[in-house]
């Protein structure tokens, strides 16, 4: 099973759409996205999301589905030094380092400005909302706060009992790939949700460029038991070879090309 994240194109966000930019960015990702498998496909309600998929819509036999828990994690809280309202994810670095709790899975959102805007409980829509995606693929989380998902054995015991690395050529585990098209916010809540950590050390410390992919993969150690660990973040290999400029849209400094 893999979980591919992609990130809508250069964005118009006054239109909710996308740039002329960000239709280009779209066009080459269709050029990728068409060659894929894909087994379930979920798309954002927001137009800069849905206006991302609809090139490569029409090239695959997929439908999408639109979960409206993708749209972007663009929930509000009170700043407490300014008590104006503003975004909960955006933080200047003094401020974020010094709140120790930002750094714990089980107490970020419990802190005072995250209770302002009810942020636990948006980040809990996020994570039903994933887990009952997954769970229609026969994996179901063995309980809120751990990230292990159960599913159908595709490791026997003894292979297990090795404690060795299967190489990708070796033994195909599940080869279902789930694509989501949405937002960098809302795409690290459902990454920190798999791997179990706060989605701000995501926020804070991360970033993915416009119509870039991200690929989960999951890991079956233990027959029956499934981890989902990140292989790619933010790939833009389709804009570098299609000589698109990569955009820094929600980044503070220019995107670097290696």
């Amino acid at each position: 099973m893999h979980l591919i994240f992609i990130r809508h194109g250069d964005p118009d966000y006054e239109k909710n759409s996308l740039t002329e930019k960000g239709k280009r960015e779209a066009e080459l990702l269709a050029d990728r996205v068409s060659r894929w498998k894909i087994d379930g496909l979920y798309v954002s309600p927001y137009g800069r999301a849905q206006d991302t998929a609809s090139p490569f819509l029409n090239r695959i036999g997929c439908l999408p589905e639109t979960l409206p828990w993708l749209k972007e994690f663009d929930y509000k809280i009170k700043d407490p030094l300014t008590g104006k309202e503003r975004g909960c994810w955006d933080w200047m670095p003094e401020r974020y380092f010094a709140e120790k709790k930002f750094f714990d899975r089980n107490a970020w959102y419990g802190t005072k400005t995250m209770k302002s805007g009810n942020i636990k409980e948006k980040f809990s829509e996020v994570c039903s909302g994933l887990d009952s995606v997954l769970e229609q693929h026969d994996y179901t989380r063995q309980a809120p706060d751990i990230p292990i998902y159960n599913c159908l054995p595709h490791l026997t015991e003894e292979e297990a009992s090795v404690d060795t690395h299967l190489d990708a050529f070796q033994k195909n585990l599940d080869d279902r790939n789930l694509v989501f098209v949405c937002h960098l916010g809302v795409m690290f809540a459902a990454i920190s949700h798999l791997v179990g950590c706060s989605p701000l050390m995501l926020w804070q410390g991360f970033y993915v460029a416009p119509t870039s992919v991200t690929v989960l993969g999951a890991e079956e150690r233990e027959p029956g038991q499934v981890v989902f660990r990140v292989q790619q973040l933010g790939d833009v290999s389709h804009l570098i070879e299609g000589g698109e400029p990569v955009s820094a849209s929600g980044f503070f400094g220019s995107f670097v090309e290696f």
